[in-house]
């Protein structure tokens, strides 16, 4: 994710450059390290969970908060790939994929005092997970109200899939139907 966030700087360093070129080059090095985020990514999560069953740090339903940023970064990144074509498709696309994926951080660092504040359930949790990289989201779609006086069209499909899938990764995660499936993937 660090080699993610380096390759993403020095992409849009290289367009602010205009080096078109080198940014297309470097570019096919993003797709795979995007392809390795996809399968390292819930691997890893599988993997850590897995070593943490028993500890007070275990909590196997979050990897319903994991498995979604995956997804999302899967979508997000895949489609900014493919319609890199289309450069302010594609940028949207690439930094909507980024935000999405930066949530661990921003919850790290707001989580607890966001729970201290509005306490524990479905929307402390939502918050405390979501509230700073979805500050970031919205801030793009005031960026784009105004220096372009409208929301750009794939703005408009992307943040309902993320607003979306951030709702049914907390649901999922304090469903009491999940724990037993997130201890299986985890092999317990």
């Amino acid at each position: 994710m660090s080699s993610w966030l380096v390759l993403l700087t020095t992409q849009v360093l290289l367009i602010r450059a205009d080096r078109r070129d080198l940014h297309r080059k470097l570019g096919l090095a993003g797709m795979v390290l995007a392809a390795m985020i996809i399968v390292l990514g819930p691997a890893t999560a599988i993997t850590v969970h897995g070593l943490e069953f028993g500890t007070a740090d275990s909590d196997a339903p979050f990897l319903s908060i994991q498995l979604s940023d995956i997804l999302a970064f899967a979508v997000l990144a895949g489609s900014g790939i493919l319609l890199r074509a289309h450069p302010s498709t594609h940028k949207r696309l690439m930094l909507l994929a980024t935000l999405y994926i930066s949530d661990a951080g921003f919850a790290r660092w707001l989580g607890g005092p966001v729970h201290g504040w509005l306490g524990s359930g479905y929307l402390p949790s939502l918050t405390g997970l979501y509230i700073g990289n979805d500050l970031l989201i919205v801030g793009l779609g005031v960026y784009d109200l105004i220096t372009r006086r409208s929301l750009h069209p794939v703005y408009v499909a992307a943040v309902p899939f993320i607003f979306g899938l951030q709702m049914a990764a907390v649901w999922l995660h304090l469903s009491p139907w999940w724990k037993p499936i997130s201890l299986r993937l985890i092999g317990h």
